[in-house]
């Protein structure tokens, strides 16, 4: 019996300790297993890694301006990319004249080397998992990189303007010159060109940012003359003059009369145009050249600034009256002058009273005054078809025991006979002794 129990107690012990060696071995197996696995894990991830991620080359499904870079290193994609994409010269037209600007003169290039770098990299520099991610997205999607243009912007401009400096030509009016002998001549006019310097920048930037060099028409605006060849020559006859006396003992006076007949000289008045007396002259002030010498002031002679120059503006109220031109403005003096018959005087003022006229015809007028000898001249040159055969009446009478005049223009025929009489002004005086 005693037997038997040590039997079993020794049998007990044998199992159990069988059983402990076998979980032992089968904890080993299944180590070894997950280290197999691991290593087998790690020895794959290592594979993809070299092969797909941090390769010499840059991933599949990357582009550069369209252009396929996959799978090619570095300076394989720059190479490729600079075939295909280069700066080029850009051709700027106009007239039938070519400007060419090459990508040396303003530094244009690319940046191809920095995109190139970016392609390559997308794979490879930010962390493993993001990297991962990105490698996998592109077997779904493909990544286009542009390429930046690089350019001097001084130098662009600099070449730009020198091409306008080719191409710009300044607009000039047709001139009329009449001597004072009354010999006519015109000079031609010119067509103004101005290069669009904003459009052609513009078209330029678009070209560089796009990378498309067609050729570029450029923009250029052209400015018409006022003045056209024709109209400066289609003056070509004296239409009228009219001349008064004056004294040339008061030196001021004859200075003042120099000076406004001059600045109101040798103006080229458009069809429908303005003439303005005081815009011409100016302020009558000691500043502007004029002296003290005798002026009609509130029905009285004073010595003032600018005295005599009324004279001028007189005188030529009386050539535009022959000539035909519309009067738009004129006052008489409140006394009766001594160089022009009642009803045909016209007072100017600085600030007042203004000599104003418009050419109603379909060419141009010109205006001559000249001063020699105690003797102004107006003259107006303009188209022998708007000569017109013309007179003046005055009807003077008597208002509330002042002299006054109806002044009237009248239009004769070849034979001299009237055939229509236009009515100009009224005109009031006061007695010299009020």
């Amino acid at each position: 019996m005693g037997k038997n129990n040590i039997g079993a107690s020794q049998s007990s012990t044998l199992d159990g300790s069988f059983g402990k060696s076998e979980k032992s071995k089968a904890k080993k197996y299944k180590i070894i297993g997950l280290v197999a696995i691991i290593c087998v894990l790690g020895i794959s991830i290592n594979y993809f890694n070299k092969k797909y991620i941090y390769t010499n080359a840059i991933a599949k499904n990357i582009f550069i301006e369209g252009i396929d870079v996959s799978n090619l290193t570095k300076e394989e994609a720059i190479n490729y990319i600079n075939e295909n994409i280069t700066p080029s010269d850009i051709q700027l037209n106009y007239d039938g004249e070519t400007n060419i600007i090459s990508p040396d003169e303003i530094d244009l290039k690319y940046n191809t080397s920095e995109v190139v770098d970016e392609a390559y990299n997308y794979t490879k520099t930010d962390s493993y998992f993001k990297n991962i991610k990105r490698f996998f997205d592109l077997n779904k999607n493909i990544k286009n990189l542009e390429i930046k243009s690089l350019y001097n912007e001084n130098k662009l401009s600099e070449k730009i303007q020198s091409i306008s400096e080719s191409i710009n030509v300044a607009m000039e009016n047709a001139k009329v010159y009449i001597s004072d002998s009354g010999n006519i001549s015109a000079s031609s006019a010119t067509i103004g060109k101005e290069l669009d310097i904003a459009a052609t920048k513009e078209s330029i930037y678009d070209a560089i940012k796009n990378k498309d060099y067609k050729a570029i028409d450029l923009k250029v605006n052209i400015k018409q003359p006022k003045i056209s060849t024709e109209a400066a020559k289609s003056v070509n006859t004296l239409l009228a003059e009219f001349s008064t006396k004056f004294s040339t003992n008061d030196s001021n006076r004859v200075t003042n009369i120099v000076l406004s007949a001059k600045a109101t000289s040798d103006v080229l008045l458009m069809p429908g145009e303005e003439f303005s007396y005081n815009n011409l002259t100016g302020k009558r002030t000691k500043s502007n050249g004029y002296k003290d010498a005798p002026v009609i002031i509130n029905g009285k002679l004073e010595q003032d600034v600018g005295g005599g120059v009324c004279q001028v503006s007189s005188t030529l109220f009386n050539s535009v009256l022959y000539s035909g031109l519309d009067v738009t403005s004129r006052r008489n003096h409140s006394l009766k002058s001594s160089y022009v018959s009642i009803g045909r005087d016209a007072m100017v003022s600085d600030g007042g009273s203004d000599f104003r006229f418009k050419n109603p015809y379909s060419h141009p007028v010109y205006i001559k005054n000249t001063v020699s000898n105690g003797v102004i001249t107006s003259k107006i040159y303009g188209n022998a078809s708007d000569k017109k055969n013309i007179s003046i009446k005055v009807e003077p009478y008597t208002t509330g025991g002042l002299d006054a005049a109806k002044t009237y223009i009248e239009y004769r025929d070849s034979n001299g006979n009237v055939i229509r009489t236009q009515y100009i002004s009224n005109s009031v005086y006061k007695n010299k002794n009020n």
